[in-house]
């Protein structure tokens, strides 16, 4: 059932939706330093883009079911 928090579908996006955030906040507290060598910063520079294009298309997403 749509919105109902006990659903299975609505358990998994909410778990995503966690995971993303972390992703997200990783990325923003770790530091850009030297001590990272270019092949690791494109890791997660790529893994960063991934979480922010899953954040917009969950909220497209949303936002066109919303009734």
């Amino acid at each position: 059932m749509r919105n109902n928090p006990d659903d299975l579908s609505n358990q998994l996006i909410a778990k995503i939706k966690k995971e993303i955030s972390s992703e997200i906040r990783d990325y923003k507290n770790h530091s850009h330093e030297d001590d990272v060598d270019s092949r690791e910063l494109g890791i997660l520079d790529g893994r960063y883009e991934m979480a922010m294009q899953l954040k917009n298309l969950i909220k497209k997403w949303e936002k066109e079911n919303e009734y």
